[in-house]
This record gives C-alpha cells, sequence and structure tokens, in this order.
C-alpha cells in the first residue's frame, strides 16, 4: 500500500532518533508533511524561513531525506539555503550542530548516521565522475561528510583526500573552504577538518583560505580553532589570526597562543563580538615575537621578495635610508625563511633568480647588493611588480617614491586591476611603503596593499 510509505519511514526514522524529545519539543511532523513544509519554506521571500528549510526534515535520517535536501537544497541558487542544506546533511550524518546555550538539532542515532553517511559517499562518488570540476551538489556533500565524519577512520572522505587518490581533491577543498565560511559552527568543524590536510600544509594559498573561512565566521567556535591552529601556522597566516584576534580584542599578544588561549578562558564566556570588518592587519610586532618588522610592517612571511625604487628621484638621504632600512630587515630575517631582493629604475634587476635561505653568507651578500644601488632612471613599477609575482613568494614588500613613468604598463589604475587579478588565487601579501609620496602615489600604493592581503607604509623624509 503505497500510501503507507510516508508513515513507516517516520516511524523508522523516529525509532533511530537516539533519546526522545522532550516534553517542551514540538511533536516532529511525518516524513510527508516534513517535505512539503521545506518545499514552502525554500521558495518563501523570507530569508529566515529559507535558511531554516529544512530543520523537519532532520528529523528523518534516510536516504530519501538526504535527496529531498540535495533537490531542494544544495541544488538552489540561493547561498543561504545551501548553506542551510549543507548544515542539514551534516547532522544527519552525525554531525553535531549545538551552541553554548541549547542544542540546536536532534542527535541522530550511530548506525541511522552511518547510513547517512555512506549514502552521501555513494552520492558523492558519482559526481566526482566525468571530466568538469567539482559543483555545488559534491562541495555540499564532501562537506557534509567533513563535518561528520572521524578523521582518523580509514574510510573517511577526510582519509581520501589526504592521500592523494582523488584527481579533483585540489579543486574540491577549495570549493568546501569556500562554502563553510557561511556555515556557523558546522563551518567551523569543516575547516578544522581542512586544516589537517596534508593540502593544508603544503599550498600557503589554501592555507590562508582555510584561516580566512574561520575569521569571516566570526564566531566563538572559531576563535577557539584559530587560537589551536596558531600553534602550529607557518608564514604569513600567522598575521591574518594575530591581526584578527588583536582587532577583536583590543589587545596585542602577536603570535603567542597561550596568550591568546589564556585571554579567551578569562573572556570567552561574555565577550561581545564587534561588527565584522572587511579586512583585519596584522599589529605591529609584539614583544617576544619571533618576526621582526620592516618600516613597521610586520615580517611573518617565510617567502619574501623585497623590491626597492632606485629611480632617479630616489638620490640623496632618501635613498640613504632606504637602503639602512632593508639592509636592517635582512639581517633580522630567521634562517628559515626564503627572500630575494628587486631593484628597479628604467627595468628590474633581481640579487637572486630565486628565494635564498637567510643564512650568513646569503644575509652579507644582499646586504652588499642593496648597499651598492644608486639612484638614476625612471620608476618602471609595473617591471618590478611583475618581476615579484614571478616568486614563489608569501609577501612582497615594495617601496616606492613615485608614480610608474616607464615600463610596460605605466597607468596605476591598469597596474592595480592585473596585479589583483595575478593575485587572486595565490593571495600572497603586497605591502607598500610610500617615501615622501604625493596624492598619486599614495593613493596608488594604498590600493595595492588594500586589494592584495597588504598594509601601507607613508614615510616622510
Amino acid at each position: 500500500m503505497p500510501t503507507l510509505r510516508p508513515v513507516i519511514i517516520a516511524i523508522l526514522a523516529a525509532v533511530a532518533l537516539s533519546g526522545a524529545a522532550s516534553a517542551a519539543d514540538p511533536p516532529v511532523a511525518d516524513f510527508a508533511a516534513a517535505k512539503r513544509d521545506a518545499q514552502s519554506a525554500v521558495k518563501s521571500s523570507q530569508p529566515a524561513k529559507r535558511q531554516g528549510a529544512f530543520e523537519p526534515l532532520v528529523a528523518f535520517p534516510t536516504a530519501e531525506s538526504v535527496d529531498t535536501i540535495i533537490r531542494l537544497g544544495l541544488k538552489s541558487k540561493d547561498e543561504p539555503t545551501r548553506s542551510a542544506a549543507r548544515r542539514a546533511l551534516a547532522v544527519l550524518a552525525g554531525a553535531s550542530m549545538t551552541t553554548d546555550e541549547e542544542p540546536s538539532a536532534p542527535t541522530i542515532d550511530p548506525e541511522a548516521a552511518a547510513d547517512v553517511r555512506r549514502h552521501l559517499h555513494d552520492l558523492l562518488d558519482r559526481e566526482l565522475k566525468g571530466k568538469a570540476p567539482p559543483g555545488l551538489v559534491a562541495i555540499g556533500l564532501a562537506a557534509a561528510l567533513l563535518a561528520s565524519e572521524d578523521p582518523g577512520a580509514p574510510e573517511s572522505l577526510f582519509s581520501t583526500l589526504d592521500s592523494g587518490n582523488v584527481a579533483k581533491g585540489a579543486p574540491l577543498c577549495w570549493g568546501i573552504a569556500t562554502a563553510a565560511a557561511s556555515d556557523g559552527d558546522i563551518g567551523v568543524s569543516v575547516l578544522r577538518a581542512l586544516s589537517k590536510l596534508q593540502f593544508f600544509a603544503a599550498d600557503f594559498s589554501f592555507r590562508r583560505g582555510v584561516v580566512r573561512g574561520l575569521i569571516n565566521l566570526h564566531a566563538p567556535a572559531s576563535v577557539v580553532a584559530l587560537v589551536d591552529l596558531l600553534d602550529t601556522l607557518p608564514g604569513e597566516v600567522r598575521a591574518d589570526v594575530a591581526g584578527y584576534l588583536a582587532a577583536i580584542s583590543g589587545k596585542n599578544h602577536g603570535v603567542d597562543a597561550d596568550a591568546w588561549r589564556a585571554w579567551w578562558e578569562s573572556e570567552g564566556g561574555d565577550f561581545e563580538f564587534p561588527p565584522r570588518a572587511p579586512f583585519y592587519p596584522a599589529p605591529t610586532v609584539a614583544p617576544g615575537d619571533a618576526g621582526n618588522a620592516y618600516y613597521e610592517i610586520p615580517v611573518y612571511a617565510d617567502r619574501i621578495v623585497f623590491v626597492i625604487d632606485t629611480s632617479s628621484s630616489m638620490e640623496g638621504e632618501r635613498m640613504e635610508t632606504a637602503k639602512r632600512e632593508l639592509v636592517s630587515a635582512i639581517h633580522t630575517l630567521d634562517p628559515l625563511v626564503a627572500f630575494t631582493v628587486i631593484s628597479f629604475s628604467d627595468a628590474a634587476r633581481a640579487w637572486q633568480p630565486q628565494l635564498v635561505a637567510a643564512g650568513d653568507d646569503a644575509k652579507r651578500s644582499a646586504a652588499a647588493y642593496v648597499s651598492a644601488l644608486t639612484a638614476a632612471g625612471k620608476t618602471a613599477s609595473f617591471d618590478a611588480l611583475d618581476a615579484a609575482f614571478r616568486y614563489d613568494a608569501e609577501a612582497i614588500f615594495f617601496l616606492s617614491d613615485g608614480e610608474p613613468t616607464a615600463g610596460r604598463m605605466v597607468n596605476p589604475a591598469q597596474i592595480i586591476r592585473f596585479v589583483a587579478e595575478a593575485n587572486k588565487n595565490r593571495r600572497l601579501s603586497l605591502h607598500t611603503i610610500g617615501i615622501m609620496p604625493d596624492n598619486g602615489l599614495a593613493q596608488f600604493l594604498q590600493v595595492l596593499a588594500t586589494a592584495n592581503n597588504g598594509a601601507y607604509r607613508h614615510v616622510a623624509d
């Protein structure tokens, strides 16, 4: 009798749920009613209804419930609806969606959750077949699995991604990280899982993307995750965490994870988050930090290109001061940092064609190169930036005292667009220093830095 199927599903689902609902909980509708409610909610003009569309279906940990959420949610053109679908699938697969105040979803029976995960794996395998890059459905399925699975389990998606057996692993990871940045506490769980991948350790851009996702979530769980990551984060990405924590707390503990942990344990229970900011610059180097600074810009990166303007307008004390500052920054680099120096006037010239470890001999050689620089010629800013981007760097420090006047591109707006496009997927930091800049140069350098994860410093003669 087909008409009995929804009732049977509802009964089986209710049995699968661990723990009975309290007397204060609303009665659970049968599956057919929950499905109708979800269909109605996703069509609502009210964002709150769309975001809560799948809550009734979470009471039914079945393949049919999963398929309904995929069809109504993951295939939606509305990102908040897709986010709600990802969170609901994660809960059905066994992830926790609790807050500090109270649970926001029922706990799923482990066996039912395991069945859901197997179904999600089957669906994901189908989605990843073929040559097309992972789509929204594949990303949503993978996010739900990462949020709910034990990373140590040999059959988990985490283990499969980390083994390198998935040809589309990198783009899939990127898609998951981007999606998770809007998925609340479930998103924190997903990003934490991604931070344990070998890809996270190996790829600077992905590492920065995951950390920026946690920052974007701007919630207690993400703060805890960021502080935990700070212990092991290398390079420039540490500055992202330090800048965010300093901005929301009004304190400056730099990259001292223990100090931030103590702050959160002391104040986290009553902490009120300030409004989100579009960008959180790194704070000045805190006492005891291992990093150094260049023109008061913290140097956290492990791979650095220093770019110095040697055009004729730099002649005199301006040039001598700039050289002293650069030589000082070079001598304070950690020996594990790799770096080079590019000087430019009419053209760009590099001290070394590749990044070099900052050992004593390299520091002496680079310092000698910088000390011998003389001022002459025009200002080929674009050529210098283009040369710097050819290195596998985490940060570029670009110093100049004049607007572009030579080279393959001299229009500041065009240079800004070109650099932003070149850096879209690399996500390196472009820090800029203006030596007594006029309004045009100051605006050019400020926009370059702001659009490329960097800081700008105005330096008077």
